[in-house]
């Protein structure tokens, strides 16, 4: 099995998430006590905050550079990051890193192509609603992305930063993000993209009038799938 290398902490919430997500799969696919061998760089979502705040994306893209060589160097085998905003600077990253990183919106993209969608809706923070690292990995599939007016943008942004990474989940916010949904829908959106790593804590994708893409779940299959891709091969071998 290899090892992952986690960058977390953005919030620790949807960590955890991926944490019990990467276990549940490991031990669903091999059996037994078998668990994810992972390294986990968790940080401090304040300061990543404030810093993304300020549009300081050169500063995180070092502070991010630092922590992936770090993993690299403990033996981490590929790198994630457990957030869709901070893969603002996942590109960059990729290129002073000697091992893989799994993008979170390259993954989604591969989901959202297997279900025949061209349009999809894309709700997150300001950042990745606003900015194009996540809309320019859609367009590299061959997708149409819509994203909300700009009213609804400010509610998700102040809903994510406010409610959900503290932990908050209300059903007036879920009924909110319902009808911001169906208003993407009514405006030819086939699908939405929960890219926010909290999201699907607040709602459950099967409510949902459109097929709902959460890419928490889907890139933590992505990993345990890199993750697995030795042991698998070796069992067909054994088993042949």
């Amino acid at each position: 099995m290899k090892t992952l290398g986690l960058i977390g902490g953005l919030s620790w919430f949807s960590t955890a998430a991926y944490y019990k997500t990467l276990n549940e799969l490991v031990t669903s696919r091999l059996g037994g006590h078998h668990s994810a061998k992972l390294l986990l760089y968790s940080v401090n979502a304040e300061e990543f905050g404030l810093l993304a705040g300020k549009g300081d994306w050169e500063y995180i893209d070092k502070m991010f550079s630092q922590i992936a060589l770090q993993l690299e160097n403990a033996g981490a085998d590929c790198i994630a990051i457990c957030s869709n905003t901070p893969h603002i600077v996942a590109d960059n990253l990729r290129k002073k890193i000697k091992i893989p990183l799994l993008h979170i919106a390259e993954e989604t993209a591969k989901e959202i192509v297997k279900q025949n969608i061209k349009t999809i809706a894309l709700l997150g923070t300001k950042f990745t609603m606003e900015h194009n690292f996540f809309k320019d990995k859609l367009s590299q599939y061959g997708l149409e992305c819509i994203i909300p007016g700009n009213n609804d943008r400010e509610y998700i942004h102040a809903a994510i930063l406010n409610e959900l990474t503290k932990g908050i989940f209300t059903d007036e916010t879920r009924s909110t993000f319902f009808h911001i949904i169906d208003k993407l829908k009514a405006q030819g959106a086939g699908g939405v993209v929960l890219g926010c790593t909290e999201i699907p804590m607040l709602i459950n994708s099967d409510q949902c009038s459109i097929p709902a893409f959460d890419t928490t779940f889907i890139h933590a299959k992505a990993l345990v799938d890199f993750a697995l891709s030795a042991e698998q091969v070796l069992n067909q071998t054994v088993n042949s």
